[in-house]
This record gives structure tokens, C-alpha cells and sequence, in this order.
């Protein structure tokens, strides 16, 4: 196949170049990782248990691609670490969600391992698991705020001037589909939030936002608006583990689910343009290719780290690697290489080389019109 001509179909691969792993990592499960925006060899790794019943202490290890054997640093907190973000504009900043509803922030320039910011019962602590951190943009003179989403039902922003500060953005309210019937107050009051599980902010436009809920329903929201949703988008059946807008195409996004599928969307309509599925078990991650807008990775609970291009495919991944019996539980592109880094519930993160897919440098019009492409193919009926 000449490469220029882009990949050869279902010809990529992923070579595993070496492991992130040490005693501290050992038979921890990877809750979430991040790349720092100033160093992009370093990975923040945050390491906790999902289930209530596993609940311990958490981790947040620095492994950087200079030494693969031990991390740079090393960051202990008393509860299972469900999410991290560094901020863009400071990128010295790593925000930190924890599964008690704690939401941190650490210098990662100082030396000890203290946030220099913590939320506090009085001051807005969630009441149950951060299962994602955000930062926002907020203009010139305002700087970067960080929103928080947890299963509390809050979608919350701190403000960093005076302390950690709290607003609420939103109380996730969950949407009418079946009524049931309330024996008490306070079963009716219990059943009308819903839990929050991921969100992400608009490319193009910071005010907006989408939240995937535990319910299986998405929904579009604006920081203007705290009572209200502007969308409400249906279709997953289990909850969603993750949203992610494409960063190419402002009004596209992706979806992915317990209910074993991926969905992409057009935020101007409340069904998802397309449905893909590789497996028969739960999605629990997926992340655009900063390079091409057509691919995407995946990462499914029967053990399998897949690699989409939906100009190729949308019933196939064009790779598929099985690192089964462990279950691999996040995913994330290299933002300046062809590396993939998936994370495990063994405590191992992976380091891929990703290669034999299409790795045409397309002008910025013809990555929406790629995508735009995948988008109007919609689903065949069946």
C-alpha cells in the first residue's frame, strides 16, 4: 500500500514499547490520566478502585517518557483518585477529584505533596464521587476556572481568587421518561437528581458544555443557564462513561456507555447520528486522534484497546489489541506523537506505537468535511 495514499484497510497496529509500572502502581486500578501541557512527556496518572467496596487509599503518580522504570513524582491522597486535569494556562496547576466528593488542587512546582487548594464541607465539598475536572477558560482577565461533575448531581465551578470558591452550574435533574411511583418525600426527592459521570466543554465555545449522566442520558448545557437544560440527547441505555467533543468539528461529539456501544453525535439533534460496537461488554473510555478527525480509541471491559477510523469503518476497529485478562480502563493519544497510552486495572499503564493508520496531514477543511462525511453516513436501518 502506498503510504501516501493513507492506510491499507484494517492494516494499523499498536506495538507496546514499554510499561509505566512500579511497586506503588502494583495492582492498582488506573482511574484517569493526563498529559501536562508544557511537558508533554509527562503523564499524571491517578490511581483508584471504582466500586464502593473496594474503597482505600488513592495515588497520583508522574511518569515522564525520561524513565519508565519509577515516577518523578509522587502524589498520596487518603481516598481512590477518580479524576485529574491539568490547567492550560498554568500548567504548573493539576486538579484532582477524589471518590469522597474532595476536589484539590496541587502546584506540581512545589516540593511536598499538599494541594495548595481543597474543598471543604462548608465551602461546596460534593457529597459523593468527582468523576470529572475541567478547566475553563474564562477570558483575559478572569483567567482558567475548574468545574467539577459528580454523582451528587452537581456540575459545580471553583473560582481560585479567594480560596477554593464555589458555584453551582447546574443541579442534574433527571428527565421524565417513566414515572414511578414515590412512596415518601423523601424517596420522590432521592429519584429526581441524576448522577453526573463525565462532561466536556465546547471547543469553539466555553459557555457550553455537555454531561453524561448515570441514567444513559446526555444533556447540553450553557453556564448561563442553571435551571435548564438547551439539549437533551437519548439513546444509551446504561451510563455514560465518558463525552468528548470532536476537535476538529465544534458541533460533533462522541459518547461511549455500559451498554457496550460508541455513539456520535451532532449536537443539533437528540439522536446519535451513529452507532458502533466492538464487543460485548462496557466502553469505559474513549478519546479523539489530535490528528485525524475521522480516528478514535476505545478501550472495552472484556479487555481490548481499539483504535477507529470512521473514513475505513463503522462496524470495525481498524485495530484491535487484547490485553485481557486485565481490563483496560482509560485512554489517551500522545498530543505530539504516534503514541497511545492505556491504563489497566492491574495498575500498568501501556505505552503503544501506533502505526499503519492514516497519518495524512489534512488542511483544517478537510477534517470537518471527513467528519462531516462520517457523520452523513448515519446508521443503515436494520
Amino acid at each position: 500500500v502506498d503510504p501516501s495514499k493513507g492506510p491499507g484497510t484494517r492494516g494499523g497496529r499498536l506495538e507496546e514499547l514499554w510499561v509505566y509500572s512500579c511497586d506503588l502502581s502494583e495492582g492498582r486500578n488506573v482511574c484517569c490520566m493526563a498529559w501536562n501541557k508544557l511537558q508533554p512527556d509527562v503523564l499524571a496518572v491517578g490511581y483508584g478502585e471504582f466500586e464502593f467496596t473496594q474503597q482505600g487509599d488513592g495515588l497520583v503518580l508522574f511518569w515522564s517518557l525520561k524513565n519508565p522504570e519509577y515516577p518523578q513524582k509522587v502524589y498520596k491522597t487518603e481516598c481512590s483518585v477518580t479524576s485529574l486535569a491539568f490547567a492550560e494556562k498554568s500548567p504548573n496547576l493539576l486538579a484532582v477529584g477524589l471518590y469522597d466528593g474532595t476536589v484539590a488542587v496541587y502546584d506540581v512546582r512545589k516540593e511536598e505533596d499538599k494541594p495548595v487548594l481543597e474543598s471543604s464541607y462548608t465551602g461546596g465539598k460534593h457529597s459523593d464521587c468527582v468523576w470529572e475536572v475541567r478547566w475553563i477558560d474564562k477570558g483575559s482577565e478572569r483567567g482558567e476556572a475548574l468545574v467539577s461533575v459528580s454523582s451528587d448531581g452537581r456540575v459545580t465551578q471553583w473560582s481560585m481568587s479567594k480560596g477554593l470558591e464555589y458555584t453551582d452550574l447546574i443541579k442534574l435533574k433527571r428527565v421524565a421518561t417513566h414515572k414511578k411511583a414515590a412512596n415518601t418525600k423523601n424517596e420522590a426527592f432521592i429519584s429526581r437528581m441524576a448522577s453526573g459521570m463525565c462532561s466536556d466543554f465546547n471547543p469553539k465555545d466555553q459557555s457550553l458544555y455537555i454531561v453524561g449522566t448515570e441514567e444513559g442520558t446526555i444533556h447540553k448545557c450553557s453556564i448561563s443557564y442553571n435551571e435548564q437544560y438547551l439539549e437533551t440527547y437519548s439513546g444509551h441505555t446504561g451510563p455514560v462513561y465518558k463525552v468528548v467533543w470532536s476537535p476538529f468539528l465544534s458541533s460533533a461529539f462522541l459518547s461511549c456507555s455500559a451498554d457496550w456501544a460508541i455513539k456520535l453525535w451532532h449536537q443539533d439533534s437528540e439522536f446519535a447520528m451513529l452507532t458502533m460496537q466492538s464487543s460485548a461488554d462496557y466502553v469505559a473510555d474513549i478519546q479523539w486522534s489530535p490528528r485525524v478527525s475521522t480516528i478514535y480509541a476505545s478501550v472495552t471491559g472484556d479487555g481490548y484497546v481499539c483504535i477507529w477510523d470512521m473514513s475505513i469503518s463503522t462496524l470495525d476497529p481498524i485495530v484491535t489489541e487484547k490485553i485481557s485478562p486485565r481490563k483496560p480502563s482509560c485512554i489517551r493519544f500522545s498530543p505530539n506523537s504516534n503514541v497511545v497510552v492505556a491504563g489497566d486495572n492491574s495498575g500498568r499503564v501501556a505505552v503503544y506505537k501506533l502505526s499503519g493508520i492514516d497519518e495524512t496531514q489534512y488542511s483544517i477543511d478537510e477534517q470537518v468535511a471527513r467528519l462531516d462525511k462520517a457523520l452523513a453516513a448515519k446508521d443503515a436501518p436494520e
